[in-house]
């Protein structure tokens, strides 16, 4: 990968009040945090529960985030980032444009693999909080002051990769961000449909939803006609 994993940590410590990559409890905080919050919700998931989780007191777990929103923005934005670094290395190879566009739904559609001093969070719990409850992050009225701050830092070049090769596709796409961002949420948002509202959608399984993606992206893509394969 083009970056490590710790630079990733770093660089999403900002939305903490103590870097929790550097203590064991820290690390605690994060990884059982993703389980409990995948399992019972943003709205239920309370420090208090984490505490009882972990054996820390409540108060300790306020050290490192001032908020569950604060974790909710740290997770969102390492999830992103190792999205990102992987998005890099897809932008960085010999493969087709087509090749490339298909690689990043993939990696879209697949749970990141992260490893906080070797031991494994996992990644459908991460994407299932993605999944579930990003909109939290963005659909507040503090939005533009975390985006200043880099909450969105990632998503947002993910999106950019995407678009440039949308662009390069079909060099007459008018909307080629628009067209990215769109799939991007749609990886997120038809999965949760076809899941708990089918009646919202008629992209397929989370078996096949990648390969739908791909085909309705293909699809607009192309509605302009030229190609670029």
């Amino acid at each position: 990968m083009t970056e490590s994993i710790s630079h990733i940590f770093d660089e999403i410590s900002v939305f903490a009040l103590k870097d929790p990559y550097q203590t064991e409890l820290g690390r605690s905080i994060v990884y059982d945090g993703i389980h409990m919050m995948s399992n019972i919700g943003f709205e239920e998931f309370t420090f208090k529960k984490l505490g009882a989780e972990i054996g820390s007191p409540e108060a300790s777990i306020y050290r490192y985030f001032e908020n569950k929103h604060r974790l909710l923005l740290y997770i969102n934005a390492l999830h992103w980032g190792m999205i990102d670094v992987t998005c890099q290395d897809i932008m960085s190879s010999d493969e087709a444009p087509i090749s490339k566009a298909h690689s990043i739904i993939d990696i879209l559609c697949t749970p990141p693999k992260v490893y906080i001093a070797e031991k494994s969070i996992n990644g459908e719990h991460m994407y299932h909080i993605v999944m579930s409850e990003s909109v939290k992050t963005f659909m507040t009225k503090h939005v533009d002051n975390d985006n200043h701050r880099g909450a969105f830092k990632r998503i947002k070049s993910v999106t950019s990769h995407l678009a440039f090769v949308i662009a390069n596709l079909n060099p007459s796409c008018r909307y080629p961000r628009a067209l990215a961002s769109t799939i991007i949420e749609m990886s997120m948002f038809q999965r949760f449909f076809s899941e708990h509202l089918p009646s919202m959608t008629d992209i397929g399984t989370c078996k096949s939803i990648g390969e739908d993606l791909k085909d309705l992206m293909m699809g607009m893509i192309y509605a302009g006609g030229n190609r670029v394969i």
